[in-house]
């Protein structure tokens, strides 16, 4: 044993985990641990930093993927990647993004992810409220914990700001399971499936994100989720007239279906 492997170990990481952390193979990851000296410099920078900067998050995340497998092997919504990429999104933001942001605000809230997302006439009435976006980090964790147990924001009652930040997540949570699969190793893969019997559901597989999207229009309590990530949508204005985004954290009754066609005059049936 070293200190090397020691800190490993107190962090609870496989080899394999910390080798994935720090973008070298499992062999190089061994070589370094035992003998620093038996590889590159760049590499012992690689392999250092893997056991120095990786978040409480990570760690977690890569802990925990047994945890979205059970959570979600069933499910007609979010295939278990889904869940998982989702929550690695949602960690990102609040230990990188947002949390650093909260150390040095020394760049505009706009340019800052999640919030580069949103329409710049949300950011304009937020401006760069540190207290607005502590509560924004707060509801991540909140939302990364939930989906961990198989929970969408659609499945209880809770605050705007839930829903919103569930379809911002689903853009960078695409990219992950594309541009870094390695993430994903310990998580089955699911492909779709389509059947045109009617009793046989499709299932989703992990490429249909569109479907979640979807699915998720179909599910929400918050008529208005997806309209402050839609640049220009022509009802945002009436949207932020009736509920100021200091006020999206409220728990209260939620718009429900209809309410985007009540704010253009046209009538909705019961």
């Amino acid at each position: 044993m070293s200190e090397r492997s020691d800190r490993r170990v107190e962090l609870e990481l496989t080899q394999a985990d910390a080798a994935r952390s720090a973008g070298v193979s499992l062999a190089t990851w061994r070589r370094w641990e035992e003998d620093p000296a038996a590889v590159s410099a760049k590499t012992r920078v690689a392999c250092e930093g893997a056991l120095k900067g990786m978040s409480e998050l990570e760690r977690r995340s890569l802990k925990s993927a047994g945890a979205f497998v059970e959570a979600w092997v069933d499910s007609h919504r979010l295939t278990p990647r889904q869940a998982y990429a989702i929550a690695v999104e949602l960690g990102t933001w609040i230990d990188t993004d947002i949390g650093e942001w909260l150390q040095d605000p020394s760049e505009p809230l706009h340019d800052v992810a999640p919030f580069d997302r949103f329409d710049l006439r949300v950011m304009m009435l937020v401006g760069d409220s540190r207290a607005w976006a502590e509560a924004v980090r707060q509801r991540c964790r909140v939302l990364y914990d939930e989906v961990e147990a198989g929970t969408l924001p659609f499945d209880r009652p809770g605050p705007l700001i839930d829903e919103v930040l569930i379809g911002a997540a689903l853009d960078g949570a695409r990219t992950w399971l594309q541009d870094m699969p390695e993430l994903f190793e310990r998580i089955p893969r699911r492909d779709s499936v389509d059947d045109d019997d009617d009793e046989v559901a499709s299932v989703i597989g992990d490429d249909d994100w569109s479907v979640v999207s979807d699915i998720f229009d179909d599910e929400c309590c918050w008529d208005e989720w997806e309209v402050p990530l839609l640049r220009g949508h022509p009802l945002l204005p009436a949207v932020l007239a009736e509920r100021h985004p200091f006020r999206w954290f409220d728990v209260v009754e939620p718009t429900g279906a209809g309410y985007l066609q009540r704010l253009t005059g046209m009538v909705v049936d019961d």
